[in-house]
């Protein structure tokens, strides 16, 4: 079957050759920001762990001085144009990921989605004259914007080298448009750094002089309740038989063995990526929950889930189920064999880049 997509790949790929000549010949126009903005995105459709990686360098870069924001697009959001996230937005407004960041950062930063993210940095600019730093989540594409650093992302699991343009794989251009990116950065390598399976990686990856490689993993941290905070004190030093996971995130390959160490039974509900549940979805969990006999047992979902969980629709069926989510945190592995320091390479790249700015505006 799979075969009868490749004259539709190809489509894809002339389609993709084109629009990149266009801005090429200068056609399309191309924006150049006047801050800083750092593209961190991937070459293949989701599961990569964009989301907790801008996390991460949103906090690296707030804990260090300076003023930032986070743009992306809002997927599957039912809204269109510029939107800036707040404590009222939903999920429908702006994006579950759009929601994700505002979670974790509040006022500290601003959240704005933006389908054309040029327009998206001059609004956020004008707004928000003493901004140093714009995120710009899964950009790589949106080639109307020249970013001054892109970070390519790929899931040490599941390579983009190994897999095929759409719609015959999941890659949203050729494998060869990896080499614009100025640091590649391998996401949810083993949490024990293997020298054996770097040295694989490096071979495999075929970096470019200009480019720098980083190697990243999950740390997953206690489970914490999604509705109920009472729930903790039941669930503190008690292993559960049975987990019933609750998910609509690309890849579920880390999170499944994850939770497979902590119980006896693992029950999957899996959904495509950023799935919109619905009452149905629920109740079928609910009522599976319900018939199962161990009592010692629990709903486990992730923080990406939350915001669509929280819909008035489906929080109301969920209040009274012992309904965790499991967060995360992204950790670089730090050794001889990797000669650079993530932290240090984007806090010298902001440093220099602003410098640059400057000079270049004097």
């Amino acid at each position: 079957m799979k075969y009868l997509l490749y004259p539709f790949a190809l489509i894809f790929y002339i389609f993709q050759l084109l629009r990149k000549f266009l801005y090429s010949i200068k056609i399309c126009k191309r924006y150049n920001p006047p801050i800083t903005t750092i593209c961190i995105g991937n070459v293949s459709m989701g599961g990569n762990g964009k989301t907790p990686h801008a996390i991460y360098t949103a906090k690296l870069l707030i804990d260090n001085g300076y003023n930032v924001a986070i743009l992306l697009r809002g997927y599957k959001r039912k809204t269109h144009g510029f939107l800036e996230v707040n404590s009222d937005s939903t999920v429908i407004d702006v994006g579950d990921e759009a929601l994700i960041y505002k979670r974790n950062f509040g006022n500290t930063l601003s959240v704005a989605v933006c389908e054309n993210r040029a327009k998206g940095i001059k609004i956020l600019i004008k707004k928000y004259p003493h901004l140093d730093v714009i995120l710009l989540d899964d950009a790589m594409q949106h080639l109307r914007v020249k970013p001054h650093l892109q970070l390519l992302l790929s899931d040490y699991s599941h390579p983009f080298y190994h897999d095929h343009l759409f719609p015959v794989g999941k890659l949203r251009e050729p494998k060869s448009s990896y080499k614009k990116a100025d640091a590649i950065i391998i996401t949810k390598f083993p949490s024990i750094f293997s020298p054996i399976l770097y040295n694989s990686v490096i071979q495999s990856f075929q970096i470019q002089p200009h480019q720098k490689l980083f190697i990243s993993y999950i740390f997953y941290k206690n489970f914490i309740p999604v509705f109920d905070e009472t729930l903790n004190n039941n669930f503190e030093n008690k292993t559960p038989y049975a987990i019933f996971v609750f998910t609509a995130i690309a890849n579920t390959h880390g999170l499944d063995e994850y939770l497979l160490l902590m119980c006896k039974d693992l029950v999957r509900f899996y959904f495509a990526d950023h799935h919109q549940f619905t009452e149905k979805d629920v109740m079928k969990l609910i009522k599976s929950f319900n018939d199962y006999p161990s009592s010692n047992k629990i709903i486990v979902t992730t923080e990406k889930d939350i915001p669509r969980l929280e819909h008035p629709s489906i929080k109301k069926f969920l209040l009274d189920l012992p309904i965790f989510y499991l967060p995360i945190d992204v950790r670089f592995h730090q050794n001889a064999h990797l000669k650079i320091n993530y932290d240090k390479y984007i806090l010298d790249y902001v440093r220099q880049n602003q410098a640059n700015n400057r000079i270049s505006q004097k």
